[in-house]
């Protein structure tokens, strides 16, 4: 016997972990006819197909092979902190059906390219604590169903993008990230966004915030950000300490908190 095509998938990850000190994978057989008992695994009833692998804290050291996005109904990748490196494979970017994508603290580099927009499914993207570079792709604020978007602790070194318009959390913090804010940059839908140290640089438009929402939480600090702060209700109902903390330029705030801003956080 020998098993389904998700479970010879699967067994490539397996094949390309170098050290697993928990013994994790020690259940995932070949010999299984499904792969719907391994240890993270999760299949849907109706046809034993993996819908979901889950082995956050795992300890795995390895990379990420391009088999596991050919997993046809597979809508949940959550292998963050791990010790996996490698570039991420396109393949991943090519699975249909992805709601969820987290592989936050690893060693994972390369570019996030264009190709993540045929994710049209994706609700959360966490990549944060990474090691990727290169730019921030635009294709990635288009997407209609993405809630969740962290990619904090990366290299990225590009302008912020315009967009984003039904994110609810967008984290770029502690990035490379340059040049001005954009005008009209949309965020509709926000509740909590996080630009903080990165080199952010030149005036805040009076454009920049019109669409946020007047509740959501903003830190802008640790950037060279110059000038007032625009009059704008969004930019206006923050907390000093949070958005204007130490900027390189000195920055004059038109008025004083009226509430707590962290009322927002990743949960991924």
């Amino acid at each position: 016997m020998m098993t389904n095509i998700d479970g010879t998938l699967l067994l490539s990850f397996k094949y390309s972990v170098l050290e697993d000190p928990l013994s994790i994978l020690d259940n995932w057989d070949y010999n299984d006819a499904t792969p719907c008992l391994w240890t993270g695994v999760t299949c849907a009833p109706d046809m034993f197909r993996v819908i979901s692998l889950v082995l956050p804290n795992s300890k795995l050291i390895g990379s990420i092979p391009e088999e596991l996005g050919f997993i046809q109904h597979l809508h949940t990748i959550d292998l963050s902190n791990n010790f996996l490196n490698g570039t991420l494979p396109v393949s991943l970017l090519n699975a249909s059906e992805l709601q969820v994508l987290s592989l936050s603290n690893n060693a994972i580099s390369g570019e996030l390219t264009e190709s993540i927009g045929r994710l049209k499914s994706l609700k959360v993207l966490n990549l944060s604590v990474n090691a990727f570079v290169g730019n921030l792709p635009q294709k990635l604020s288009f997407l209609q169903n993405i809630k969740v978007v962290s990619l904090s602790k990366n290299l990225f070194s590009s302008a912020v993008p315009s967009g984003f318009q039904f994110v609810e959390v967008l984290d770029l913090s502690s990035n490379l990230l340059n040049g001005a804010l954009p005008d009209n940059f949309d965020g509709d839908s926000l509740k909590y966004l996080n630009f903080s140290s990165n080199k952010l640089s030149g005036l805040v438009s009076p454009q920049f915030a019109t669409k946020i929402p007047a509740n959501a939480a903003i830190d802008l600090s640790f950037n060279s950000l110059t000038d007032e702060i625009p009059e704008s209700i969004a930019l206006s109902n923050q907390k000093t300490e949070f958005f204007c903390r130490k900027y390189r330029s000195l920055w004059k705030t038109t008025q004083e908190t009226l509430y707590n801003p962290f009322n927002a956080f990743i949960s991924t």
